[in-house]
């Protein structure tokens, strides 16, 4: 746990800059349209990994949508299972109707930095023997999905999206999930699948 917040520390003095000029960009970019908007966003599946997220997505034009998603999990539960983690995405979409409405494509990138063990599914996907060893490093992947979103009111929108994503992690191994043990370090490929329920406010 300290160990999560020297680095979350670290890397936020670091990018503050970077994150800070992004968002700015792609407000700025939403301001120029001829109808301003942002959706903020909470996908209901990370929620269930007991995973706090927010996604803010910026109108670029009739068709066109920037943002930004994030989650972070700081948590340990019994017997020291955790998938802590902190995952940051920004993805463009395509609309075919109007944005925040109807259907879509997504184009993605991901980057997360995770300390897990003693747990499976869903990090078992990616990790088979982490209920036996303590992996902890880092990811980067890029993806595409397909979505919908249907229209519940002026302002709230119900969003389901798919797709799937392909990158490369590279991580150190730990003897078990509670000791210190290094065992090596390690690299892999991987594809894993990409699934959202989004509940979306819209700011109009």
């Amino acid at each position: 746990m300290l160990g999560m917040n020297k680095w979350l520390k670290n890397q936020l003095a670091k990018n503050f800059g970077k994150f800070f000029l992004m968002l700015l960009m792609l407000m700025s970019m939403s301001s120029i349209s001829y109808a301003q908007r942002v959706a903020v966003k909470n996908n209901l599946l990370y929620d269930a990994t007991l995973t706090p997220n927010l996604g803010f997505d910026f109108r670029l034009s009739n068709r066109w949508t920037a943002g930004i998603s994030a989650g972070y999990n700081p948590f340990t539960f019994s017997d020291n299972k955790k998938w802590k983690h902190l995952l940051i995405s920004p993805e463009a979409r395509y609309w075919f109707c109007d944005v925040f409405a109807g259907h879509f494509v997504g184009f993605n990138a991901i980057y997360s930095h995770f300390n897990v063990g003693n747990t499976g599914n869903p990090i078992g996907l990616l990790y088979p023997d982490v209920k036996k060893e303590r992996r902890q490093g880092d990811m980067g992947a890029i993806g595409a999905s397909y979505g919908y979103a249907w229209l519940l009111s002026p302002h709230w929108n119900f969003e389901f999206e798919v797709g799937a994503d392909v990158g490369y992690t590279w991580f150190d191994r730990y003897e078990c999930a509670k000791c210190g043990a290094k065992l090596g370090t390690d690299k892999k490929a991987f594809v894993m699948p990409r699934l959202s329920v989004n509940f979306v406010y819209v700011i109009k």
